[in-house]
């Protein structure tokens, strides 16, 4: 009889424990990410992140909620990306020449030209995209943190406060042209025709107000964003980079999610990407009017010119050697 009851009180006592494990199983973890980016909320990638952040927590029911920081205001663009790597930061929207230091395949992303249309770049980083998602894998292997999707915050153009109007590479010789400070960045202004000098983003203006540079290279949105039109004088639609922001987590968390919080994350990034995108197109549509109501000089260069000339510098400075070139045919061919 005793071994009967101590049986029952042992069978007891298993079910009691997998029940009990079956319920902490089931649980999920709620997360409340923190979203740096380095612009304005008015901003495409500022829009991005908004839209990111109530579609998520709408998709998820609460269980994912998003701090978010614009303008820089938790990190600035060089420290970013560093604390994305060691998880301080949860979550932004980064650049491939972010990326490329710790990733060199990267960089050819970063080239100028690499996207011949918005159309291009689209096809090349749709969800179901193959290409994508094996970009994706070798950023988050390399990195540190997994990308989601792609948006774009418009076409680079030369913002400067020369006159002169600016045709081809040859017209920006001897041009002070600010980027931002890493090689895939410096790399791109001069190949352009360009002398380079790296600024912060935050101090732009003034260095343009001063002189310490004489031109930028933003799309639209960033330059009308950041008022660098109220200190320069023309810009040149020289479109040499689409620029596309992939929004990023970090490993740590993302490791962190379940399969259906990943599907979550995945349906509101990509959601926000084409709302930001969207806001883009639209604003660039809207801002070449507006530049030239404000007295900004538009010039049309000849962007065949400056195709030849970008890819020639990168070829005779050996740039192309670091390329995946299997991964830069596949995108080609997606044109």
């Amino acid at each position: 009889m005793k071994k009967i009851l101590h049986m029952m009180i042992f069978l007891v006592v298993i079910a009691g424990i997998a029940i009990a494990g079956g319920q902490d199983e089931g649980k999920s973890e709620s997360f409340v990410l923190t979203y740096n980016q380095l612009e304005p909320e008015e901003h495409p990638q500022g829009v991005t992140m908004l839209k990111f952040a109530e579609k998520v927590e709408e998709l998820s029911g609460g269980q994912i909620q998003v701090k978010t920081y614009a303008s820089g205001t938790l990190f600035t663009q060089e420290g970013e990306v560093n604390a994305l790597m060691i998880g301080d930061l949860d979550m932004s929207t980064l650049a491939f020449q972010d990326m490329a230091p710790y990733l060199p395949a990267a960089s050819m992303f970063a080239a100028p030209y690499i996207f011949t249309s918005y159309e291009h770049m689209e096809k090349v980083f749709a969800q179901d995209s193959k290409v994508a998602a094996d970009f994706y894998k070798m950023v988050s292997d390399a990195c540190g943190y997994t990308p989601l999707a792609a948006m774009t915050q418009g076409s680079r153009t030369i913002n400067t406060k020369w006159e002169k109007p600016i045709m081809t590479p040859q017209d920006m010789s001897g041009m002070i042209l600010r980027m931002p400070n890493a090689p895939d960045w410096i790399h791109a202004g001069q190949s352009l025709g360009a002398k380079v000098v790296p600024i912060a983003y935050s101090e732009v203006y003034m260095a343009l107000q001063t002189g310490t540079v004489e031109a930028q290279d933003n799309p639209l949105p960033g330059t009308y964003a950041m008022k660098f039109y109220e200190v320069t004088k023309q810009i040149s639609l020289t479109k040499h980079i689409i620029d596309v922001k992939l929004m990023v987590i970090s490993n740590g968390v993302w490791e962190k999610m379940n399969d259906q919080q990943k599907q979550w994350m995945r349906e509101a990034a990509d959601y926000a990407c084409k709302e930001g995108s969207k806001t883009t197109y639209a604003q660039e549509a809207e801002l070449v009017g507006f530049m030239k109501d404000y007295g900004m000089i538009i010039t049309e260069p000849n962007v065949e010119a400056f195709q030849k000339h970008s890819y020639d510098y990168y070829v005779k400075n050996g740039l192309t050697d670091k390329w995946d070139m299997d991964l830069y045919k596949r995108v080609q061919a997606m044109k």
